[in-house]
């Protein structure tokens, strides 16, 4: 999909003109930040969630559960509305200003990277938690009868298997924030701050100049291509292992400097994270919060995006089973053992090619055709649907792989396939389920790159419209559209995760 859009483009490009972009140093200004924030970001985030992965795997607490609802959320919130929540926290007269006089520069690289470890360090923190999920609990138990320490549990268990998950996580956050648009469309605060997903949109938006566009987007995947690839050379396998039914909780050694160590990563959690969600909620007690419930501008919005969202979820959920299954597939013949590994990736891949190149792509392929801007609206979902992929993925392919390792030999024994299968492990693979179409449903819901490209008087979704707000410096009613939508996803997030995860998805 996204190299047909790309080739699409291509169509419409004069080759000949790319050289004059190379000589450009507006351009390699632009390549250098965005390689730079980029790797700055996705360090930090991973930095600070594998000590935060550590105390959540080893201790039990008040609101652990809701604090891994929380980063559940938080990956996929909506973008714009976790840059107001920054604003309200971090901006010149926000929270932190008033209580300790502390001024952060939030325009510019801080606020960027604020910005991206709020989105990304949790989904860092649930990655690597998949990692721990691999380890047998016979290791666990070996290490508590030994008496190890937390130290000598991270170095000798825990270590061998987050490392399996680090260069996964590395690469799919990096190209999160490689090729970050709404994040630095608002806080990149001028020139200077720009990347090349930003450029891509100028030159689509502004200009309508397809050489340049292309040119970019061509160099965009090339640079994330040649990452991903050096990054999954290096990095070892992560497997499942067969043993792995359910973890028992078998504590090790604990001391004071454990105690610490888990408190300061708890601590970072609070600050980076938790602020900005209340943030949000802020507006819900102001008289100006009535007044815009009461717009039809508003549940016009809310429509549309409910309109975008719900069919694209699906059908990036159906995407993501079919991707699973073939991996799946893949794995009980011997000849075709390597292709799980390639097809995981290939679903990773969508993330190199910008949003914006594949949706103008399909446009142009689709005006050809004589379809025109009527279909404005299903290219919106279908971009929508296949930027998720890589969420729905991350989601899906572990529990059915679990599944697989542990119940193939049985299947063949029994001659059980297709749809019996498929029954016989819904209660086992329905949380994952849940999990993949809640992730689908927050994103396409929280949408602003796509839609601010092909978004016209018919076609404003909610953050579309926060933004137009903002822009038009109506931060009041922008702040009371954020907690509207803030309150969609949570409710679709609920209603995913109750009626598909099930009752007991809900309490975990």
């Amino acid at each position: 999909m996204g190299a047909a859009s790309l080739v699409a483009l291509l169509r419409y490009s004069d080759v000949s003109a790319w050289w004059g972009y190379l000589q450009q140093p507006y351009l390699w200004r632009v390549v250098r930040f965005s390689l730079w924030q980029a790797l700055l970001s996705s360090g930090i985030s991973l930095l600070i969630a594998v000590p935060v992965a550590s105390c959540l795997m080893h201790r039990r607490f008040v609101g652990r559960a809701l604090l891994l609802q929380l980063f559940s959320v938080s990956m996929v919130v909506p973008t714009i509305v976790a840059i107001l929540g920054l604003v309200v926290v971090y901006g010149r007269t926000g929270w932190l200003h008033q209580v300790f006089g502390v001024n952060v520069p939030l325009y510019g690289l801080t606020g960027i990277l604020l910005a991206h470890v709020f989105f990304n360090m949790p989904l860092a923190v649930r990655l690597l938690l998949q990692g721990y999920d691999l380890i047998p609990a016979g290791q666990w138990r070996q290490a508590s009868q030994l008496g190890f320490s937390r130290w000598a549990a991270f170095r000798w268990i825990e270590w061998h298997y987050i490392k399996k998950a680090l260069p996964g996580a590395f690469v799919l956050i990096f190209m999160l924030c490689f090729s970050s648009f709404a994040v630095v469309l608002s806080l990149g605060g001028g020139p200077k701050s720009s990347t090349l997903e930003v450029a891509i949109y100028q030159a689509l938006r502004f200009e309508f100049d397809l050489d340049k566009a292309s040119f970019l987007a061509l160099l965009q995947v090339l640079i994330c291509t040649l990452f991903a690839v050096l990054v999954y050379r290096l990095a070892p396998v992560n497997r499942q292992d067969a043993s792995v039914l359910g973890q028992a909780n078998y504590s090790v050694r604990d001391s004071t400097g454990a105690r610490s160590a888990d408190g300061l990563a708890l601590l970072s959690v609070f600050v980076l994270v938790i602020p900005p969600f209340l943030a949000i909620f802020d507006p819900i007690f102001s008289k100006v919060f009535l007044q815009t419930l009461q717009s039809f501008a508003l549940w016009q919005a809310v429509w549309v995006s409910l309109k975008i969202a719900l069919p694209a979820a699906f059908v990036s959920l159906l995407l993501g089973v079919c991707f699973s299954v073939l991996a799946r597939f893949c794995m009980d013949r011997a000849y075709l053992s390597r292709l799980p590994a390639k097809i995981e990736h290939l679903g990773n891949m969508i993330l190199m090619v910008p949003g914006l190149v594949i949706a103008t792509g399909l446009f142009l392929f689709l005006r050809d055709l004589g379809w025109g801007l009527q279909s404005s609206y299903w290219i919106v979902v279908w971009v929508n649907a296949v930027m998720a992929l890589p969420f729905v993925l991350r989601a899906l392919m572990p529990v059915m792989y679990q599944q697989e390792t542990r119940f193939r030999n049985l299947y063949l024994s029994l001659g059980v396939r297709s749809w019996s299968r498929w029954c016989l492990e819904w209660s086992l693979v329905r949380a994952g389920v849940a999990q993949a179409l809640g992730y689908a449903l927050l994103l396409s819901l929280g949408d602003m790159g796509v839609i601010a490209l092909f978004g016209s008087q018919g076609l404003v979704s909610l953050p579309l419209y926060l933004f137009q707000l903002i822009g038009s410096y109506r931060l009041e009613e922008g702040a009371c559209v954020a907690v509207v939508l803030m309150s969609l996803c949570l409710v679709l997030f609920y209603l995913s995760s109750r009626f598909i995860g099930g009752a007991s998805h809900v309490k975990h």
